[in-house]
């Protein structure tokens, strides 16, 4: 009886069944090595809604390392690490929620992985396609784009692209990657739902 309470109290936290494997922190980059920072401004701190490498394997690797940050519409976006612009969307409105009409920016690095940042503002997009940026650029602002259920930005990295329709999330490319942020507090296995984790001054290149 208390195990049926307990897997029922799990399922309602997070929509998982009891089964669920632990996440494999080996997979995670050291936090002293890790190639990315947190995709907003130094002194921001937002919360994390959604880590799902935290909860499941998610279609064979699409989707797994997402990460949503919980901000209002508007707030600034970074790039979390140095590459080049390869697609861009703006011309959607915000609270449409509808799957794929959404703005974005992708940013691939030079080995070869792109950087998705998800439901930006309406004219949210701040760099243009081909740009150079490097980790700590201004991209973009904010939004609620998209199917979403409330304004947040959606982070991940996938294996290779820009993967835009109608070969979206088509593997190998939709393979996303863990991520470990190196301007945070300590991580030893990726960020965490529910937690809040604040930009610190350290960048890296």
């Amino acid at each position: 009886m208390k195990k049926q309470l307990f897997c029922s109290m799990l399922f309602a936290l997070s929509t998982s069944s009891c089964s669920k494997p632990m996440v494999d922190c080996s997979v995670y980059q050291n936090q002293n090595d890790a190639m990315y920072i947190l995709p907003y401004q130094v002194g921001e701190a937002y919360k994390v809604e959604v880590s799902t490498g935290h909860y499941r394997k998610a279609n064979g690797g699409v989707g797994l390392y997402a990460i949503d940050f919980n901000m209002p519409i508007g707030t600034t976006i970074i790039a979390a690490r140095a590459g080049t612009v390869v697609s861009l969307e703006e011309q959607h409105k915000d609270w449409n929620n509808k799957d794929l009409p959404e703005n974005y920016v992708f940013i691939q690095h030079k080995d070869g992985t792109v950087a998705r940042y998800f439901h930006l503002t309406h004219q949210g997009a701040l760099v243009n396609l081909g740009d150079n940026v490097k980790a700590g650029d201004v991209i973009g602002k904010s939004g609620n784009t998209g199917q979403s259920g409330g304004p947040h930005l959606h982070f991940d990295v996938q294996e290779c692209g820009p993967n835009l329709h109608p070969n979206y999330n088509k593997m190998p490319c939709a393979q996303t990657v863990p991520i470990t942020f190196s301007n945070t507090s300590a991580l030893s296995c990726g960020v965490e739902d529910g937690k809040v984790y604040t930009a610190l001054t350290c960048l890296k290149d």
